[in-house]
């Protein structure tokens, strides 16, 4: 009868545990829920909930700030055997940044370095359709 009466007590309160996990998740205000995303590095799974939800200012500067952070992990947290690749998508997303807000200057000072690690480099450059975009933005290559 204890064991049967012990097992009733804990179901119900694994029950009580997960609704209240679930609640205090669907509580979170879209910043939160956003940003906790960028902290696990999961850009992605942030931009798609931004894209479901209507225009407005807070969330295009929730996607500004997606998209930054997107950048500068793909330059200082990603495998450097791939540091071209991730050059050139760093610089797409801090262009997706400099689209949303031309004076972004994190978002500036991030692609001047970019840029001025290829100019050592004689015979690199970004990819031709990113430098395409860097100069419509006013960028010098």
């Amino acid at each position: 009868m204890r064991t049967l009466l012990f097992i009733i007590l804990t179901a119900g309160l694994l029950t009580a545990c997960n609704q209240s996990e679930q609640k205090a998740e669907q509580e979170q205000t879209l910043e939160q829920q956003v940003n906790s995303l960028v902290e696990e590095a999961k850009f992605e799974d942030a931009m798609a909930i931004l894209d479901g939800r209507p225009t407005s200012p807070e969330v295009v500067a929730l996607k500004e700030n997606v998209h930054l952070q997107h950048g500068i992990y793909l330059i200082y947290n990603s495998d450097p055997s791939q540091m071209r690749e991730n050059a050139n998508n760093a610089l797409r997303e801090f262009i997706a940044v400099l689209e949303i807000n031309p004076e972004n200057e994190k978002a500036i000072a991030e692609t001047e370095q970019i840029l001025g690690i290829y100019r050592t480099f004689p015979d690199r450059s970004p990819e031709p359709e990113i430098m395409e975009k860097l100069k419509e933005l006013g960028f010098e290559i």
